[in-house]
């Protein structure tokens, strides 16, 4: 795939930080996670990663704590630290929704870990609550990654798939064309 045309489909986020911050906001949360929250909205990104910072570590909210951190690296662009948070996140027990699993996709595709970001891509495509717009990006970013990551059968196999669902994507009617000669190589 051409590297400036997955990096703009891939920085289009749909508003999945907004989806954040409304998940954090309906989880009945503290003053310091909506404190945190507020400052997202500011986009005072460094200040809230410090509020979020101090929360993750009180039982009673951390796993809310520890999304809001990942929000707050990932629009610092510190997607390493985005991934930890998100993670931690997940294994304190956060609601898993299609959005946290893309922006730790998207993390991980950032800090070159191809096979978990194409774990994360499909299972949030996967779940109740995905819109077609964020299905459509989460689809196209696992194809990038599996072909990043060398393995272009099943980068093809998800090009095909995608085409049924988006047949006049012709970016990707280009980027399927790739992959067969590519799989057929390996």
């Amino acid at each position: 795939m051409k590297k400036e045309k997955g990096d703009r489909k891939m920085k289009k986020r749909f508003g999945l930080v907004a989806a954040g911050l409304l998940a954090l906001t309906m989880a009945g949360c503290s003053t310091q996670i909506e404190k945190g929250t507020s400052l997202l909205k500011e986009e005072k990104y460094e200040e809230a990663a410090e509020v979020f910072e101090k929360a993750s570590g009180k039982s009673s909210m951390e796993r809310e704590a520890y999304r809001g951190l990942g929000i707050s690296y990932f629009e610092l662009e510190q997607y390493d630290k985005a991934a930890s948070a998100f993670e931690t996140a997940l294994e304190k027990g956060v609601k898993k929704t299609p959005e946290l699993y893309n922006l730790l996709g998207i993390s991980y595709m950032k800090i070159g870990q191809y096979d978990k970001a194409a774990v994360s891509f499909e299972n949030g495509s996967q779940m109740d609550g995905a819109g077609d717009q964020l299905k459509r990006e989460m689809a196209y970013n696992e194809i990038f990654v599996l072909e990043k990551a060398g393995d272009y059968t099943k980068a093809k196999e998800r090009a095909d798939a995608y085409l049924q669902t988006w047949p006049d994507d012709e970016d990707v009617k280009k980027e399927a064309e790739f992959l067969e000669t590519q799989a057929g190589n390996a």
